[in-house]
This record gives structure tokens, sequence and C-alpha cells, in this order.
């Protein structure tokens, strides 16, 4: 059996970008939340958080991302992976460097895992430049992967690159590539389990739904659902809700995980998961 400890979304930055932004203007503030609510970001039926005021720091975020840290250093998973938006702009250097400080606390016998969100490779924080995508490799290393652990395989994915497949030269068909190359491997085949890892949900309630900024766009989304439910993933794990979310589509169980830095509804905490060749567990924790 293999435990780990999945986050999302420590976006860094994130509350004293909203704070500022809305600072003495209740309209734009009631916008911004209405705008989650339509987006899917908040549960049918429930309200925002409020939206944070007179922050001009990042502390809260590297207190909580922090915590987190401390308690994978107590349980020791086999891994913590990050889902995404590490930063919330990526142009920033200082949440960056805060961001890397902090993973400094991690043991160092614990690998950290991270696959990027748009807050990480989209300057405008929804379409994705080459330049943006190569800082980040520079910074974080490979964008997508695979590895072993105890007999299960993972995958990370990059979902920008299915989200902004068309500003990024032949980036779409490399990854699609490797995702099939991973899929008919002797690693997948003798696995059993396969997991997959994505910044972005690939849906939220149906898959054929194309109107929200919640989930991966629809262009490249049926391809990628149906060629990772044929080929045995039976879950894929998500943040860039900030808030949890389950769906499930075929044999294939999809979660999103809430944030560590900012919840837009719900709390913030952390997943811890467990995969066995018999069972499949996962369950989230609050800070």
């Amino acid at each position: 059996m293999v435990e780990f400890m999945q986050l999302a979304d420590t976006q860094l930055g994130m509350q004293r970008h909203l704070s500022a932004q809305t600072k003495n203007n209740p309209a734009l503030r009631k916008q911004r939340q209405q705008r989650w609510i339509d987006n899917g970001f908040v549960p049918a039926g429930e309200m925002p958080n409020d939206l944070p005021e007179n922050v001009t720091d990042m502390q809260e975020e590297t207190n909580n991302f922090a915590r987190v840290i401390d308690i994978a250093n107590n349980i020791k998973p086999a891994f913590v992976m990050i889902c995404g938006d590490l930063v919330n702009n990526l142009e920033q250097r200082d949440q960056k460097d805060a961001f890397l400080g902090v993973t400094e606390r991690l043991d160092p016998e614990i690998p950290l895992k991270v696959v990027p969100g748009n807050h990480d490779v989209c300057p405008d924080f929804y379409n994705a430049s080459p330049d943006a995508l190569s800082e980040y490799r520079t910074i974080f290393g490979h964008d997508y992967y695979s590895f072993l652990a105890d007999e299960t395989l993972f995958i990370g994915l990059n979902s920008e690159i299915f989200d902004s497949s068309d500003l990024l030269g032949n980036e779409y068909a490399v990854q699609m590539e490797f995702i099939r190359d991973t899929l008919l491997s002797k690693e997948a085949t003798e696995a059993h389990t396969i997991c997959a890892f994505m910044h972005k949900p690939l849906f939220l309630e149906n898959p054929l739904n194309d109107d929200s900024h919640g989930q991966l766009k629809p262009a490249h989304r049926m391809e990628l659902m149906n060629l990772l439910e044929s080929s045995g993933v039976e879950l894929m794990l998500a943040g860039h809700l900030h808030h949890n979310r389950e769906a499930t589509y075929k044999n294939m169980k999809l979660v999103a995980s809430g944030a560590v830095g900012y919840p837009i509804s719900g709390s913030c905490g952390y997943r811890l998961v467990s995969i066995s060749p018999e069972n499949i567990a996962h369950e989230y924790y609050s800070l």
C-alpha cells in the first residue's frame, strides 16, 4: 500500500492580490464572488467565503503551507504532491521565493512532486505562454512526468498545455504522446493501480458542459478522459476550485481538493490518500 499527501493551490500572494484589487470597492467584491459562483468555484446552493481585506503580505498563506509541511514531516507520507497554482502571480519573485522557502522545511527523505496551474504558467491567469512555461521548467522542473511507488503508477500532467494548446506550438502533441507511451508502458501494465494528477478538474458535473472556467476546456477534454479511463486510470486528483469536489467518469474517480492558501468555499486543508491493490481511500483534513 502507498500512502501520500495531496495539496492544491498554495497560491502564495492570492489574498494580498484580492485585498488590493477590491479595496474600498464593495461592488467589485460582489462581482468577484458572483463570478466564482457562475464558474463553478462554489458548490451549488452555497455562498463563497468572505474575501480577504487589508492583507498586505503572504503571512497567512505561508503559515498554512508551513503547517501542512510540518504535518507531512510528522506522518511521513510516501511523497507530497501539489496540484498547481503554487503561487498567485508568476511575475512576482517574492512569491516564488516564499514558496521555495517553505518547501525547504520538508524532510529530504519525502519526495516533493508538483504540477503547474494556470497561475504558474499563464501571465494573464488564463492563457499560457512559451516563456512562462520555460521559466516554470527552469524553477520547478518537469511539468509532466510519471513515477512508480509500491506498484502504483502515478502520472503528473500539465492542464495548461491542454487549455492553451493553440499558444504553445507542439506542446500538446508532445504531452499526448507522453501520455499514450506511459499508458502503454511495462510499468503501466504491471501496476495494480494508475493514478493521475492535474491542476484543473476534467469536469465538474457534466463532462459535456463547456461554460465553466472551473474545469478543463472542452476542446481536448473528452479525448483525454477517454484515453485515461480506457487505459485503466482509476483516480484523477486535481485542485483549482479552492474547495472539495468529487465526480465520476465511467470507472474513473475524479477528486478536486480544497486550497492550502485561500478557500473560496469550505476550509483550507490537505488530503491523505492510500492506494492498495484492493482499495483506494482518501480523506480531506481541514487546517
